[in-house]
């Protein structure tokens, strides 16, 4: 773990998970499985987290697809989304907290991640949700263990949308000039939907 942080507080936030468990449709194959230099991409991305993070999670719906020396947790609900993966993982986590990201957004800013935690230890929260330009990016946020008794709730009910629990819940939300501190030459929410979104990783200055 990074020395940037001193305390009990260290112990709150060591876990980050990765969630790997989309259909991936509009790129038309598993992004989880994306190659880069004879390795996954995942990899990158759980390598530049294992330096905040002492502890990384891969959260998928089959996790006999993985050979990592990362933690591999299966779905313990199948075919919710997000909420489902994002249950999975608080139920695996080794901290009070978790960063959760998506396996289809690789272009981490390390320096807003350690922004989050030093909100985090100031601030008392259920969820730390990053909100850039009105929209929301629940896959690039916090999450505490707290919460996941009523994201099982939800889930029972067919209630699959993550916000439609998070605004019940005691949510802190970023703002855009918090955001803009942090900004680079590839945006960090980038997303790769579709196959002429891997372009982005030749100018992302990861590999």
């Amino acid at each position: 773990m990074a020395l940037w942080l001193r305390g009990d507080f260290l112990k709150k936030v060591s876990t980050a998970a990765i969630l790997c468990g989309g259909k991936s449709s509009r790129v038309g194959f598993d992004k989880s499985k994306i190659i880069i230099n004879n390795k996954l991409l995942i990899e990158y991305t759980a390598e530049r987290l294992n330096t905040v993070f002492d502890d990384i999670v891969f959260i998928t719906n089959d996790k006999t697809k993985f050979n990592t020396k990362y933690r591999v947790v299966e779905d313990v609900v199948k075919d919710c989304g997000p909420i489902g993966a994002i249950y999975t993982a608080l139920l695996n986590s080794k901290s009070q907290y978790v960063f959760v990201v998506g396996c289809d957004m690789p272009f981490i800013n390390l320096g807003y991640v350690k922004y989050l935690i030093g909100v985090l230890e100031k601030k008392e929260a259920e969820c730390l949700i990053t909100k850039k330009g009105g929209y929301f990016e629940p896959l690039y946020s916090f999450y505490s263990i707290d919460i996941k008794e009523r994201l099982r709730e939800a889930i029972d009910r067919g209630s699959f949308k993550i916000m439609d629990v998070v605004k019940d819940l005691r949510a802190l939300y970023t703002s855009d000039e918090e955001i803009e501190r942090f900004t680079g030459n590839v945006d960090m929410f980038t997303n790769l939907n579709y196959k002429e979104d891997l372009e982005k990783l030749k100018n992302g200055g990861i590999f």
